[in-house]
């Protein structure tokens, strides 16, 4: 167990996490703490009331194998808890049943699986979305993999976990008619010329801030932005979508970010920087870059008559020294079957949109080229996801004709993908 918590927290709603797993987690929760975020571990015999009181994030191993208290012979089946999810459940109620004894609503406080088999808890789901959607479905905020290492440009476990902690510990306390929109207060959306756009951005990826937000003490609003919002690109882009809206290549875009360059101190102005920004690693306000991208091409107007390619010249010429601009027209970013995106944007007329599970729906389009969608080697996940309005597109031909012998299906104007479907975003973007 982890040394007793400093004499002088007082229990206000400082982060603390509690790690509560049958394996020694000593050195991870000192991971956290080098964050700036006070955390213990303890066996799950040894979790306190008093202590469960002051949490605002609890993170679970999910196989507790070796619980004494637990595996006593004759405990009733209803009183005993099997595994992480389940404990999960029983500490939800419990804290809220603390918390409401108390005060007029329940303080928020974040639940995480954390389990070295991840692979056996998400069997059959997508790899790349595996972690959010195991936490949609068992009523968790997020699941962790115990023993994965962070991809390129993503935080430690340790950095994540401590952010849900402090972001969960920020959540506004009002969320009543007259609170003045404590959600976008929480994003800390900067007041700039482009904040409006990204409100009108904001709600239409239908957030949860009126009546459920107040019911959960803001944990709706949490959860929505977590699980709705950061995995997908929508009023916040990764890098992927950064380099597709500035007509660059990765190699350019990582080429702008690690320099000092005009272009760069401009981009790091659009910086999403409110709770959870590397969570999933970094992320822009779309309606910033929309802005920069307006004024990029204002200063440079005779870079062609190619939109992508305009976009391109223009920041490189805000960079300073060249940049490779994409080579595709109207690019969009392809999904794989485990849900990751590619990192080289195809053309939307040689491909088709997808429609994964649990996407949201004003969420950016998913895309597969159309070229990876036939012949014998094809992936039968990824073609189960084309959107049924583009099916009879995956063998039509660079002209727009259906190959031989393949059947061609009435053609309506409302199911071609064309520029009204805005390939490079969806319903949240203006």
């Amino acid at each position: 167990m982890t040394k007793p918590l400093p004499a002088n927290f007082d229990g206000a709603r400082e982060p603390l996490v509690i790690i509560i797993d049958d394996e020694d987690q000593d050195d991870f929760a000192e991971l956290i703490r080098d964050q700036g975020v006070e955390a213990v571990s303890l066996k799950p015999d040894d979790l306190e009331p008093e202590l469960l009181n002051r949490a605002t994030t609890l993170v679970l191993d999910q196989y507790l194998d070796t619980w004494p208290g637990r595996d006593q012979h004759g405990l009733p089946l209803a009183l005993s808890v099997p595994d992480g999810l389940a404990l999960s459940a029983v500490l939800r109620s419990h804290v809220e049943g603390i918390r409401s004894d108390t005060q007029s609503r329940p303080a928020p406080v974040a639940i995480m699986l954390r389990t070295g088999e991840l692979d056996r808890l998400g069997v059959g789901l997508p790899k790349a979305a595996r972690e959010y959607l195991l936490a949609r479905q068992y009523n968790l905020e997020w699941v962790f993999n115990k023993g994965e290492e962070p991809l390129p440009n993503m935080p430690s476990p340790a950095r994540r976990v401590a952010a849900v902690a402090r972001a969960t510990s920020t959540l506004p306390a009002n969320w009543g008619p007259g609170s003045q929109d404590p959600g976008l207060h929480w994003l800390a959306l900067p007041d700039v010329a482009w904040a409006e756009d990204a409100r009108w951005q904001i709600e239409q990826c239908r957030p949860p801030q009126h009546v459920v937000a107040e019911r959960t003490a803001g944990l709706a609003w949490l959860r929505w932005f977590l699980q709705r919002i950061l995995p997908f690109p929508t009023f916040l882009l990764d890098r992927t979508h950064l380099a597709v809206t500035l007509g660059l290549d990765m190699a350019s875009i990582e080429d702008v970010l690690s320099s000092e360059s005009p272009l760069a101190v401009r981009l790091d102005e659009l910086r999403y920087g409110g709770p959870l920004g590397e969570f999933l690693g970094e992320r822009w306000w779309r309606a910033g870059l929309s802005h920069l991208v307006e004024q990029l091409l204002e200063a440079n107007p005779e870079n062609g008559s190619d939109h992508i390619q305009a976009i391109a010249a223009a920041a490189a010429a805000s960079h300073g020294r060249p940049l490779k601009a994409i080579k595709v027209e109207d690019p969009v970013v392809g999904v794989k079957a485990d849900y990751s995106s590619l990192s080289v944007p195809l053309s939307a007329a040689s491909a088709v949109r997808l429609q994964p599970d649990d996407w949201p729906p004003y969420a950016d389009d998913a895309w597969a080229a159309r070229d990876v969608l036939t012949g014998e080697y094809v992936d039968p996940e990824l073609l189960a996801l084309v959107v049924s309005t583009d099916r009879w597109r995956i063998h039509q031909d660079d002209s727009g004709a259906p190959n031989e012998g393949q059947y061609s299906p009435p053609i309506h104007e409302e199911t071609l993908p064309t520029k009204a479907i805005r390939p490079e975003g969806g319903t949240c973007q203006r």
